[in-house]
Formats: C-alpha cells, structure tokens, sequence
C-alpha cells in the first residue's frame, strides 16, 4: 500500500501508513496527520491485514484493530 488509508471511527479520522517500518497509525488533524505508533503489521488479525492490503477501509476488523491501537497509545499517556 502506498497511499495513507483513512477510516472514520467514533467521528474521528485516523490515518494508516504501510511502509518499510511497518504500520503507522495517526490522527488526522486538518492537513496535518498526528503520528500515534508505529506497530508490525504480523500483530494485526489475519483480517485486518487483508482489509488493509485491499486497501478497504470499511473494513470491520480494520477498524477494530486500530481502535486498539489508539486505545494503548492513550493508556500510554500518547
């Protein structure tokens, strides 16, 4: 995937970014994308990894698995 993927969860826009160091998950904020984590893309269920190399951002298991990521980056103090 070379292009960022955007989902809306919860009304907020989160950005996800395939690339040599793995995914980066990152809020989106105007123009701007507020990087969150950096996670290996082998933690993401076996769905999640389909929905994000199919590029589908619609994706329920997509949407989960970065839900999670927000979620222990704000438990982190993130």
């Amino acid at each position: 995937m070379s292009d960022d993927l955007t989902l809306d969860i919860d009304g907020e826009q989160y950005v996800v970014r395939q690339g040599g160091e793995g995914l980066r998950v990152g809020r989106r904020n105007g123009d701007d994308v507020a990087w969150l984590d950096d996670v290996d893309p082998a933690l993401l269920p076996e769905d999640a990894r389909t929905a994000l190399a199919e590029g589908d951002s619609s994706n329920e298991a997509l949407r989960v698995a970065v839900s999670g990521i927000v979620q222990a980056e704000v438990e982190r103090g993130g």
